[in-house]
């Protein structure tokens, strides 16, 4: 029997940078001109969507669920594919990860140039469960190393964060951790036996303050500093049992001081799978921000 294809190879994402498989982007094609020019023609509304992903489960498959919705959505944008994997969380040091982010640092700057007015649209940031977050976190601090603090190294137009952020808890962690093992059962088994004891140190780790925690995470994702002062969206679920409805409307409400935030609660979606709930809401829920922002963002140009 012949290999599956690759879900993401057929949507034409590629390595942005062989040494690192897991930044990937997908470039549009050539755009077809109008056959009748206008003289007001319309701007897109977003040029770079920056998607990083989740961590348990987040299968070739399930990630091109998203970018098939943001082709579709938004067919001249780029779309610039930050896939996260356990080591990222476990092993490996934030030096390290955000050397891997290299390549994309590359990218968003050479088409967002420094000192450079931004009119044909910006980029929009999407990032799915904990796992994501880090990785958005890692790439923020590595775009603005060595840059004035006074604005973001390149034109965000929004922030969108999906299913997250959680709290440090150890069997929520766990479970999550859980979704990255192959699902073959011998070794989804031996998986499970030593990802209990190596998250469980990081656990410990985590509350005694000798390393990063998801509490650290969430404040860090509320430093306006970090990604600007620039809108939000907040989707969730009722359902979700590895991040608390509760733990993301409570981080919406800190930092809905600063920054408009908009939230969509879904009532049995499970954790990261809020488009299998109901597909047509959440693509319209993602059109509505990014068109809100748009506005909010020409209305300052």
């Amino acid at each position: 029997m012949p290999p599956k294809a690759d879900p993401l190879g057929a949507l034409s994402f590629v390595p942005i940078d062989p040494l690192y498989p897991n930044t990937l982007l997908y470039t549009p094609g050539p755009k077809i001109k109008p056959q009748q020019s206008s003289s007001r023609e319309e701007k897109p509304a977003v040029k770079v969507i920056i998607l990083a992903t989740w961590l348990g489960g987040a299968s070739s498959g399930r990630i091109a669920v998203y970018c098939r919705g943001y082709q579709a959505a938004y067919p001249t944008a780029s779309i610039l594919l930050l896939r996260t994997v356990l080591s990222d969380i476990t092993t490996k040091s934030f030096a390290v990860v955000q050397a891997q982010l290299k390549p994309a640092r590359k990218f968003l700057l050479s088409g967002f140039p420094p000192a450079t007015p931004h009119t044909e649209g910006g980029a929009l940031l999407h990032m799915f469960s904990n796992g994501g977050c880090n990785t958005a976190v890692q790439l923020s601090r590595l775009l603005r190393a060595n840059t004035p603090a006074v604005s973001f190294p390149i034109p965000l137009i929004g922030v969108i964060l999906d299913s997250c952020p959680g709290t440090t808890n150890f069997f929520k962690a766990y479970s999550g951790a859980v979704y990255s093992l192959p699902t073959v059962p011998g070794v989804n088994l031996l998986g499970r036996a030593v990802l209990f004891p190596v998250i469980g140190t990081i656990y410990l780790l985590q509350t005694w303050g000798v390393v990063s925690s998801a509490e650290d995470l969430r404040r860090e994702l509320n430093d306006i500093n970090t990604f600007g002062p620039v809108p939000r969206l907040y989707l969730h679920s009722k359902a979700d049992r590895l991040v608390a409805a509760e733990d993301v409307a409570a981080h919406a409400a800190e930092i809905g001081a600063r920054v408009p935030v908009v939230m969509e609660v879904w009532d049995v979606a499970e954790h990261v799978a809020l488009p299998l709930e109901d597909s047509d809401r959440y693509w319209s829920a993602v059109r509505r921000f990014v068109d809100g922002s748009k506005r909010t963002r020409e209305a300052k140009l």
